[in-house]
């Protein structure tokens, strides 16, 4: 029986295909290149994974693969060759091995262009992947996206104008990002729809770059006309109307327009329920993880829209330059989402607007510090409060251009994004002094911050699946899930930071030492919440929440109210015994409002044989009744306390 005929019959299970089932390591590489172009190749990669993974690997194997590689230049199928593509892209240790001759097998030609200008354009999405995730030199990649086209076929037009927007969210370069203008306003020219839009997207990402802001009004303007262009002559562009709508509310915060601001939050809320919409002709599993994370975006904007709206008089009224940054949030999160049209691996776009993100940031201390004075009992830490008296002090000394610029200094990071040209303010400061407040910079900034952002999908990953989770309760929809999802992201990213960064109560705990308080951790939770986009809408021990005391609660439009009840445990931290002490309390602070809350409980628990991987330390449990129907649903997390360092474990 010939490889080719054994492939056939095992089809039904390719779980069961393995190398050492399908013949001898010669053999499989003398028929590699040829099965590579058979409608069954999937299966012959997930063998080379599978044996790449679990078995034995030889130089002969690593030739065998590449033989392999190779021959998917002659594979006709579309849907054979995305999905071998995708088994390949999906495993790290064959993507290594595989990448350069992948690319080069895949980069299209003029006769594949001119024959099969669809398949072309996969050839195309799968080359451009592969540079993106790689370290593979893109510069033939780069050649073919912006050299002549006016001998393509029309079918390819459209795929190489989506190629040319995603190469634009990853090589950022002035001389890049013009060659890519070029390419794509001849392609608008031939009459594809995608680089008309691709176009527009380009004048929206160099117009969030801007430093000036006449030059940066100026161009979003531009940007908006051509995404309301696109949305009015071209049905179903959802996509042009939705940034049409970003350009828009930061138009209304340069006017200072509150009907617009209102108008384009509510645009903004839809525009997060239709994430989901978009999904058609996308074929990746991280479909779940990239909506949800552009629904976020979109959540967030809104919340910020609505506050901006009804603070208008307020000196914390959220400014042009705040909105930029909230925007290029946005724009990164949705691209990731929409990309996933053209490749199947997340590429998270990074836009830096260093003024964009110092007001941000300024923005976020000034409401924090606001907020603080207004309560009874202040609770924010005095540093805080010499943080946005140094902002202050900076935007009070502006430097003049004839001084000379700042130098860059990996010293201080968070004080110098906050800062800027001010940051020269710091050397007047004792080192002990900096120090401390270089601390509380980044216990607030931790993650917001372009030198900080994380670049895994960790979080999204956990969110989309709590949210997935979440879907089971009838009432996680319309504003409940807005509100509450924000929530669980900021407790997911509060979770992932005191895994990251030691706190006082998550310390080993000495022979003898007293355990730490469940005060400690419900405070440092409240305090991170309010320097999220959650701040002026989270308090702490409320009374008279369904008839006792909550411990952390998230309110929104003064009515909808979601509990975080905290706790610890010293002596059993397993899931279901931390569900039968705590649920039941924390599901009962829910009975009056949305059925949808939280229980944050900080594990004390002896951790010497290490630690739970955070996977397993978020879970969402459900409340049901007679007929199986959720009626509350609890997230619950778990930080791991009395931990050793990482040097002390045997």
């Amino acid at each position: 029986m010939s490889i080719a005929e054994y492939l056939a019959e095992a089809k039904t299970d390719p779980s069961a295909v393995t190398l050492d089932s399908l013949g001898t390591v010669a053999e499989i590489a003398a028929e590699a290149s040829g099965l590579a172009a058979d409608p069954l190749a999937p299966y012959l990669a997930y063998a080379f994974c599978s044996q790449l993974r679990d078995g034995l690997w030889t130089d002969e194997h690593a030739e065998a693969l590449l033989s392999f590689a190779a021959g998917l230049a002659h594979q006709h199928s579309y849907l054979a060759l995305r999905e071998t593509a995708d088994i390949l892209l999906d495993d790290e240790r064959a993507l290594s091995l595989v990448a350069a001759t992948l690319h080069d097998a895949l980069l299209p030609g003029e006769v594949a262009i001119a024959s099969s200008p669809l398949l072309a354009g996969l050839q195309l999405d799968i080359a451009l992947e592969v540079a993106a995730k790689t370290t593979v030199a893109p510069y033939r990649l780069l050649a073919l996206l912006t050299g002549p086209v006016q001998d393509y076929p029309e079918d390819f037009n459209d795929p190489l104008a989506r190629a040319l927007g995603v190469a634009a969210d990853i090589w950022t370069t002035p001389a890049e990002r013009a060659r890519f203008a070029g390419a794509l306003a001849t392609l608008a020219e031939r009459g594809s729809e995608d680089a008309a839009y691709e176009s527009a997207v380009g004048q929206l990402r160099d117009a969030l770059m801007q430093t000036g802001k006449e030059e940066l009004v100026g161009k979003i303007r531009d940007a908006r006309d051509g995404f309301e262009a696109i949305a009015r002559q071209i049905e179903g562009r959802e996509d042009a109307a939705a940034f049409a709508q970003t350009c828009t509310a930061l138009i209304a915060f340069d006017e200072v327009d509150k009907t617009t601001l209102s108008m384009s939050a509510q645009a903004a809320r839809a525009i997060a329920d239709q994430r989901a919409l978009l999904t058609y002709g996308m074929h990746s599993r991280h479909q779940a993880t990239a909506r949800h994370s552009a629904q976020l975006a979109w959540i967030s904007l809104a919340w910020q829209l609505e506050t901006a709206a009804t603070e208008l008089e307020e000196d914390a009224f959220l400014d042009t330059w705040v909105a930029v940054d909230a925007i290029i949030k946005v724009y990164e999160a949705d691209r990731q989402f929409t990309n996933l049209r053209t490749v199947t691996s997340i590429i998270q776009p990074r836009l830096v607007n260093e003024i964009a993100q110092r007001e941000a940031m300024a923005h976020q201390l000034e409401r924090a510090v606001t907020i603080d004075r207004r309560r009874d009992e202040p609770e924010l830490p005095p540093e805080i409060y010499e943080l946005l008296d140094l902002v202050h002090l900076g935007r009070a000394a502006r430097r003049e251009p004839s001084d000379a610029p700042e130098e860059s200094s990996p010293s201080e990071p968070y004080l110098r994004a906050l800062l800027g040209p001010a940051s020269t303010l710091l050397g007047d400061l004792e080192s002990p002094h900096r120090a401390r407040l270089e601390e509380a910079a980044r216990q607030t900034f931790v993650g917001s911050f372009a030198g900080d952002r994380p670049t895994n999908e960790l979080i999204d990953r956990l969110c989309a699946g709590l949210v997935a989770n979440l879907s089971e309760n009838p009432a996680f929809v319309g504003m409940a899930k807005a509100d509450f999802s924000l929530l669980v992201v900021n407790t997911v990213r509060f979770l992932v930071h005191v895994g990251d960064n030691s706190q006082p109560y998550t310390a080993r705990i000495p022979q003898g030492g007293a355990p730490p308080l469940e005060a400690d951790i419900q405070n440092h939770f409240h305090e991170f919440l309010n320097a999220s986009d959650l701040a002026g809408r989270v308090g702490k021990e409320h009374s008279n929440i369904a008839g006792g005391r909550a411990d952390v609660i998230a309110t929104f439009d003064g009515a909808r109210r979601y509990v975080t009840e905290v706790k610890r445990e010293l002596s059993n931290a397993a899931r279901a015994s931390l569900e039968a002490a705590y649920l039941a309390q924390a599901v009962e602070y829910q009975s009056t409002n949305e059925p949808l809350g939280q229980l944050l409980v900080l594990d004390l628990t002896d951790h010497t044989d290490g630690t739970p991987h955070i996977n397993d330390s978020i879970w969402v449990a459900h409340r049901r009744d007679a007929a199986g129907t959720v009626t509350n649903s609890t997230v619950v997390a778990v930080v791991r306390g009395n931990r050793p360092t990482p040097s002390a474990m045997r």
